[in-house]
């Protein structure tokens, strides 16, 4: 590669405008300045569930993101992937304790709360309890409250919460706590009990590859 040549990586990413689990990933290849290709999945006419869709990705979810070829899923393994392979600007910690301590932060979101209040979810829980085809917000906003809940406390034991969730440098904990502060204010959660939290999605929302990869502006957005 010649001096002052900049690498180009190829990468599509799949994508929904209003998934969070994609909005992690777009703000993470925005952050280390990766080059990609945005394709639109929309979930809303079941896209995901198309034979071709559910030829990349079995499970049916987004995002997902392929890279000279390979087929990856799953953003947790995604967010893993791109600090791999570009591991500059880092989003993870040098040591492995503050390693461990920002998955942890991470995991809440992306293993505790998001997936139980994503739309299928959120659907059969309405169809069980007798409303078939509503999206059930409530269950959605006592779903987000508790992991919420569990965040905040989190950021008080852990004692290492600073300008973000982790000391003073963004991570990938940061990337899932706003993209999840998003469906938070979609369904109208009170964040009253959470001023730590509170205190990051604002200072959050100044970040770059947050404002710059938001649901709004992207291709498929609806207004």
């Amino acid at each position: 590669m010649s001096e002052g040549k900049q690498e180009q990586i190829e990468f599509e990413l799949y994508s929904y405008w209003r998934s969070s689990a994609s909005w992690r990933i777009r703000a993470a290849l925005k952050f280390k300045g990766i080059n990609h290709k945005i394709t639109p999945i929309n979930i809303l006419k079941d896209e995901q569930r198309s034979n071709e869709y559910l030829s990349k990705n079995p499970s049916g979810f987004l995002p997902t993101l392929v890279h000279n070829g390979n087929i990856l899923i799953q953003s947790p393994a995604l967010l893993e992937y791109l600090e791999e392979i570009k591991p500059e600007p880092a989003l993870l910690p040098a040591d492995a304790l503050g390693r461990a301590r920002v998955r942890g932060l991470a995991a809440i979101i992306y293993c505790d709360t998001h997936p139980v209040q994503n739309l299928t979810v959120l659907k059969k829980v309405g169809a069980l309890r007798g409303k078939e085809g509503v999206t059930d917000t409530e269950f959605a906003r006592w779903v987000i409250w508790t992991g919420f809940t569990a965040y905040e406390k989190a950021l008080s034991v852990g004692g290492t919460v600073g300008k973000y969730s982790y000391g003073d440098t963004l991570t990938i904990a940061d990337l899932c706590l706003f993209a999840q502060g998003y469906n938070a204010e979609r369904f109208g959660v009170d964040l009253t009990d959470f001023p730590l939290i509170r205190k990051l999605l604002e200072t959050l929302s100044q970040e770059d590859c947050i404002k710059s990869t938001h649901p709004s502006t992207q291709i498929d957005a609806v207004q």
